[in-house]
C-alpha cells in the first residue's frame, strides 16, 4: 500500500520573487512600446527626409540640365545670328557689287548705242537730206500758214486796206460759223442722250417709289457680376450679308449716340411677355412671380 507523507510547503518567498518578475516584465513591457514609438518616429522622420532630399535632387537635376540646355541654345542662336550678320554683310557686298557693275555695264552700252543712233541720224539725213529739208522747212511753214485763223491776205498796191478787212472780216464768220455749227452739233447730241436716258431709266413709276427698309438688330448688354465687366453684343439676322452686318456691328460700337436712360416699356413688348408666360407650363405661383418683377423692373431704352 501507498503511504501518504503530509508536508507543508511555504510559497510566500516563490510568490515574492513572482510579483517581483511581475513588475519587472511590466517594465520591460512599458520600455519595449516606448522604444517601437520612437523607432516608428524616427523612421517617419528619416522617410520624410529622404523624400525631401530626393524631391530637392531631382529638381536640382532638371534645373541644371534645363538651364544646360537654355545655355546650349543660347549659344547656338548667337552663333547662327553672327552667321547671319556675315552673310548678310556678304550679300550686302555682292549686292553694292553688282549695282556697280550694273551702272557701269549700263553706261558704257548706253554710250554705245547713243553713238551709233547720232551716226545712223547724220548718214540718213546726208541720204535723204532734200526730203528732210521739204519737211522741215517748206511744209512745216505752210502748215503753220495754213492753221492761222487770223493770217493777212497779200494785196497789192492797187488795192485798198478795206478789202483786206472785209477778207479778214469773212475769214472770222467763217470760223464763227463753223465754231456754231460744231455747238449745235453737240447741243443736239446731248439732248438726244437725256432722250435715251429717260427711256432707259425708271423715274418713281407705279410700284416704284422710294421705300426705307428697316434691319431688325438686336443690342444685348450684359455685365458680369464678378469682373463688373461690361459686354456688347450685336445680334442680325442669319440671310444678311456679312459686309452689311460688320457695317451695322461697327455703326453700333462706335456710335455716341447710343446711351441707355430710362423709359417706359413698350406695350408691344409688355403683350408678348405677357402672352410668353400665359401660354409657358409652369406653376401659377412661378408666372405670378414672373408677372411681378416684371412689372417692377426699370426699363431703359437706347
Amino acid at each position: 500500500m501507498a503511504t501518504l507523507i503530509p508536508c507543508n510547503i511555504d510559497t510566500t518567498p516563490m510568490a515574492a520573487e513572482m510579483q517581483s518578475v511581475s513588475s519587472h516584465v511590466q517594465g520591460t513591457t512599458a520600455a519595449v512600446v516606448t522604444m517601437q514609438s520612437a523607432v516608428i518616429a524616427a523612421e517617419n522622420h528619416s522617410a520624410n527626409k529622404v523624400c525631401s532630399n530626393v524631391n530637392r535632387g531631382f529638381y536640382t537635376l532638371m534645373c541644371s540640365q534645363i538651364s544646360q540646355k537654355i545655355a546650349n541654345k543660347h549659344s547656338r542662336v548667337e552663333a547662327l545670328l553672327m552667321k547671319m550678320a556675315q552673310q548678310k554683310r556678304r550679300l550686302l557686298n555682292i549686292k553694292s557689287t553688282m549695282e556697280r557693275d550694273y551702272g557701269r555695264i549700263s553706261a558704257r552700252y548706253l554710250k554705245i548705242f547713243t553713238g551709233i543712233n547720232k551716226e545712223l541720224e547724220t548718214r540718213i539725213l546726208q541720204i535723204d537730206q532734200p526730203v528732210f529739208e521739204l519737211v522741215n522747212k517748206h511744209m512745216a511753214s505752210s502748215s503753220n500758214r495754213m492753221n492761222s485763223l487770223t493770217s493777212w491776205i497779200s494785196t497789192s498796191q492797187s488795192e485798198s486796206i478795206a478789202d483786206s478787212q472785209k477778207i479778214l472780216a469773212s475769214n472770222l464768220k467763217r470760223n464763227a460759223q463753223t465754231v456754231l455749227e460744231e455747238s449745235t452739233r453737240f447741243l443736239s447730241q446731248i439732248g438726244e442722250q437725256r432722250v435715251l436716258t429717260s427711256k432707259v431709266l425708271i423715274y418713281n413709276e407705279e410700284g416704284n417709289d422710294d421705300h426705307d427698309y428697316l434691319v431688325p438688330v438686336l443690342i444685348r448688354e450684359s455685365v458680369n457680376d464678378s469682373s463688373m465687366a461690361s459686354r456688347l453684343d450685336v445680334m442680325t439676322p442669319a440671310d444678311l450679308e456679312t459686309s452689311t452686318a460688320r457695317a451695322i456691328d461697327n455703326s453700333v460700337r462706335t456710335s455716341d449716340s447710343l446711351k441707355w436712360h430710362n423709359g417706359a416699356c413698350d406695350p408691344a413688348v409688355r403683350d408678348e411677355f405677357t402672352r410668353m408666360v400665359d401660354m409657358a407650363q409652369m406653376a401659377p405661383r412661378v408666372k405670378d412671380k414672373m408677372r411681378e418683377l416684371f412689372g417692377s423692373s426699370n426699363f431703359e431704352i437706347l
